[in-house]
């Protein structure tokens, strides 16, 4: 495929930078700041080639000297990369392209100058280099992909077979009658809504747990029966004892890093729990969409309560969209063939099915998996111990540090989350209130703060919200 750059006319650029002279500081600095907004917004794209420092010094009606200056604080800032005897393109920097979480929690700003900062969502953004070669060559397979025969679709997919050996690899042998691919993870619990649930179904459920699946079980009119988790963990025997009384449709659990409190489900646990989970007729859902976010050196993957051969009563739920980009609306089912088979075989099957590029996309990016994951975990846990650090500060609240995931489970001692949350909004910092991850409202103690903004940002948020606390001691 040809990749030469694309030469952008001069004339061209009068309209993609706007009213650009608007605003403070020297021209240069103001030309430069309009061409990065034209990039972020994808009116200047990437890889094209900007006209030469005259011929656009023209069409600005600017001095050379200015151009070139604003030429120099581009190319400083990497937004441009110039190469003798080929002109300058347009390029993302590593402040962007390598960002954890989306540019739109921040505004690019990390937190300065008032911008508003938005710790409401714990979700990556796209690993940038990797995500572009992925959908470069997926758009290379496309012609091919298209011409596949539909009455083929039995066969199993690249994807498959990625998901399929990895979890291979960890120890629980899978094929491609094992899976079925789903939009995300949300997709997958709403297939097996449709399926195991009915109006006043019973869910057993953490608590906290994910609001997701919250709103999903109680949008198909399940009843939901929480089973709080300790300081520590699971407790077993008392879940045992919630599944015997409230004998559920369906149980569903985050074993590994769990949403939102970070906590790991041990060797102990998952045996104790496999034994007792023989004597309980509930399909057992473990939402594994964390799972690779393990933030422990040098530990081995987590555990799963694998079934017996055969058994039909527990199901895993998969997705890409917290270590890789929720923009690739790509999830999976792993379970026996027969649940499989019961679940494509549901209307909303085919609906909640990803479409054929974000598969291809999908296969490609796994490829990079490796690479991409080493790089986040790095990230998220300097970022994780850098907020621990400046909360460990803070008399009015604690904490556990959590082995893995994207945040922090923060019990406030002497405040309520919901006030709390209304105090900080008025200081620009959006924050999820304990309640939204409990199952029967309570948890009004609790603040999730997720550690995937830059260490500056996380900086910010910490001050707003030490702030918001003050003005409330100052109310009462």
């Amino acid at each position: 495929m040809n990749r030469t750059a694309r030469r952008l006319p001069a004339s061209q650029f009068p309209q993609m930078l706007g009213d650009w002279r608007a605003g403070d500081g020297s021209l240069a600095r103001r030309l430069a700041d309009a061409v990065e907004k034209a990039v972020r917004d994808g009116r200047l794209p990437l890889g094209a080639q900007v006209p030469a420092e005259r011929l656009l010094a023209g069409e600005l009606g600017l001095a050379r000297g200015t151009v070139a200056a604003s030429y120099q604080i581009l190319r400083a800032e990497q937004l441009i990369v110039t190469r003798t005897g080929s002109g300058s393109t347009v390029a993302l920097p590593p402040r962007l392209n390598d960002r954890l979480s989306p540019w739109a929690s921040d505004r690019g700003e990390a937190g300065k100058n008032g911008a508003p900062l938005d710790l409401t969502v714990a979700e990556p953004a796209a690993p940038f280099d990797e995500l572009l070669q992925s959908v470069r060559e997926a758009t290379d397979t496309l012609p091919a992909a298209l011409l596949h025969d539909p009455a083929e679709g039995d066969s199993p997919s690249a994807l498959h077979t990625a998901i399929a050996d990895a979890y291979g690899v960890q120890g629980l042998p899978t094929d491609g009658g094992h899976l079925l691919l789903t939009s995300g993870a949300d997709a997958a619990l709403s297939l097996l809504s449709a399926a195991y649930l009915r109006p006043s179904s019973r869910v057993v459920l953490d608590s906290p747990t994910y609001p997701g699946a919250l709103a999903l079980f109680r949008g198909a009119g399940a009843r939901l029966v929480a089973q709080p988790l300790t300081p520590t963990g699971w407790d077993v025997p008392a879940l045992d004892r919630t599944l015997r009384a409230a004998r559920p449709s369906l149980t569903y659990l985050v074993a590994d890093f769990h949403n939102p409190t970070g906590l790991l489900m041990g060797e102990e646990e998952h045996a104790e729990l496999r034994r007792r989970l023989r004597h309980h007729d509930t399909l057992v859902v473990f939402d594994e969409t964390l799972r690779d976010l393990d933030l422990r050196e040098g530990a081995a993957p987590p555990p799963r309560v694998a079934g017996r051969a055969g058994d039909r009563h527990i199901v895993y739920v998969g997705s890409l969209s917290k270590s890789l980009w929720p923009g690739l609306r790509v999830g999976w089912i792993r379970a026996h063939p027969d649940i499989v088979r019961r679940l494509a075989a549901l209307p909303l099957g085919a609906a909640l099915t990803p479409s054929l590029f974000d598969r291809l996309v999908a296969a490609r990016l796994l490829e990079r998996r490796g690479a991409v994951l080493d790089r986040r975990r790095a990230q998220l846990r300097s970022q994780r111990d850098h907020l621990a650090a400046r909360l460990s500060t803070l008399p009015w609240c604690r904490f556990q540090v959590p082995q893995g995931g994207l945040s922090l489970w923060l019990e406030l001692l002497d405040a309520d989350s919901r006030r709390l949350t209304d105090l900080a909004a008025t200081r620009n910092l959006a924050l999820t209130p304990g309640f939204h991850f409990s199952p029967d409202g309570a948890l009004d103690g609790y603040l999730r703060l997720p550690f995937t903004l830059p260490p500056e940002a996380l900086d910010t948020a910490v001050d707003r919200l030490t702030e918001a606390h003050a003005a409330l001691e100052g109310a009462h």
